[in-house]
């Protein structure tokens, strides 16, 4: 049986492809000194030297809670679904052989949530965050969260050489809509919100309203 599609493998996999569709884009060349591998993003930590450089990403959850009370969401064919709103970090931490590389990758970093904050021009990053039809989020990209650095001898794949590390973190708030009998994700242009003032029996008065994507 496949697992559910859950809002946290959503989210952590849709910022996973768009970093790797941006920096497909915009960071062409890495340290000379390293060679020209290009950078390596993943939600799993990097445990072997060829996936050296490497943006791991993260999400850490804050706050998971209903959206609301005396209402229901409904699809096209009359199933009654909950819709969910969360809170939380989205961490990337930076891996590199040397701290110029390490610094340079940062900085790009950096460069490209500046980017998202100062434009409302399409971008790679923007369009694939945006583009999820599972989950709609906004991303605070004024505060950029630092999560420090580190360089210790010793690596995953058994040397003594030495890893740089140095991260950072980005406020996410979201929404997402769950099937309740198969857990699934529900599609959000799919959604019909019904709502109602609480402890109002007479359905006449309902207001129907039918809810596109988000575009928080």
């Amino acid at each position: 049986m496949t697992a559910p599609a859950g809002y946290l493998r959503t989210i952590k996999t849709t910022a996973t492809e768009a970093l790797q569709a941006a920096f497909q884009v915009m960071y062409p060349e890495t340290d000379p000194a390293g060679g020209d591998k290009p950078v390596y993003i993943s939600q799993e930590y990097p445990v072997e030297k060829a996936h050296i450089p490497a943006i791991w990403v993260e999400f850490e959850p804050t706050d998971l809670r209903t959206a609301g009370i005396a209402y229901t969401e409904t699809d096209t064919e009359g199933n009654l679904y909950t819709r969910w709103r969360f809170a939380g970090m989205a961490t990337f931490t930076v891996a590199a052989m040397s701290s110029n590389e390490r610094d340079m990758i940062y900085d790009q970093m950096v460069a490209l949530v500046a980017f998202a904050s100062q434009t409302e021009a399409p971008s790679t990053w923007r369009q694939t965050i945006e583009g999820s039809d599972l989950i709609a989020t906004t991303w605070s990209y004024d505060t950029i969260e630092s999560r420090g650095e580190a360089a210790a001898p010793g690596t995953p794949w058994g040397t003594d050489e030495v890893m740089y590390e140095r991260g950072i973190a980005l406020q996410v708030l979201g929404e997402f809509v769950t099937n309740p009998i198969d857990l699934q994700l529900v599609n959000l242009s799919e959604i019909a919100i019904t709502m109602t003032a609480e402890g109002l029996e007479d359905v006449s008065s309902l207001i129907n309203i039918t809810q596109n994507a988000p575009g928080l």
